[in-house]
């Protein structure tokens, strides 16, 4: 794999800056009563792609880690396209 360069990792992170923003609040489409704060934005050195670091804001307030795609991706629910995560602030 040829790595990507760091200014096009901070490219990358920058760009995905305008679709998640950090500090806002979210809420899951399986559950809209439990929040998520977005804490930070990534590098998956794996992959190198971007991933969203985010809070959960119940219970153990525990922080999970998805890759930007999947954090922005559409699911589909009863047969209409749904956003996984959905900003409320």
């Amino acid at each position: 794999m040829v790595h990507l360069s760091l200014e096009e990792l901070a490219q990358k992170l920058t760009d995905a800056g305008r679709e998640v923003e950090i500090g806002a609040r979210y809420v899951h489409y399986k559950d809209r009563a439990k929040e998520y704060v977005v804490k930070s934005l990534a590098i998956l050195e794996a992959t190198e792609e971007v991933g969203v670091l985010y809070e959960a804001q119940y219970d153990t307030r525990i922080s999970f880690i998805r890759p930007l795609s999947d954090f922005c991706a559409f699911v589909d629910v009863n047969g209409t396209p749904t956003p996984r995560f959905t900003k409320i602030n």
